[in-house]
């Protein structure tokens, strides 16, 4: 048979108290802990997408210029039609050329802004995770 007697009531007490103090110094700090990681990497995320967005409207930009290259060739080489077949050679060697020229430009230019990006965006991690790291052994350290 069950005995209710002060001993129950001194062990809930105990257990409440328990339960309390774990809350304030352990589960509340590690909630905190954790709200601000999301936020970090809530913000590093929306980072990255914006120079994903910034990377792919220098891409689109670039992609126009080819097509206007490549429009200006285009003319260029109907207007050198009439003047004859060796000029018309001529000036669409030059044009496709030049256009080649462009997209080895734009190429190696999206290519090296998208790896300073992400070279930024390594070191911006590695940074932030470095901070997180300190952040959680020190509070743990004081636990």
């Amino acid at each position: 048979m069950l005995d209710l007697n002060i001993t129950l009531l001194i062990q809930l007490t105990n257990f409440f108290i328990a339960v309390f103090v774990l809350n304030l110094f352990l589960i509340r700090p590690i909630r905190e802990i954790i709200k601000k990681r999301k936020c970090v990497i809530g913000d590093i995320s929306d980072e990255a997408g914006n120079f994903e967005a910034k990377a792919s409207s220098r891409l689109a930009g670039y992609e126009d210029e080819l097509v206007k290259a490549r429009n200006t060739a285009a003319l260029v080489r109907n207007d050198s039609h009439a003047a004859g077949m060796a000029e018309q050679q001529n000036i669409v060697g030059q044009a496709q050329q030049s256009a080649r020229n462009i997209i080895d430009e734009a190429r190696r230019t999206v290519q090296a802004e998208a790896e300073v990006t992400l070279k930024d965006l390594r070191t911006r991690t590695a940074a932030i995770s470095a901070g997180l790291a300190d952040l959680l052994l020190k509070e743990l350290g004081k636990s």
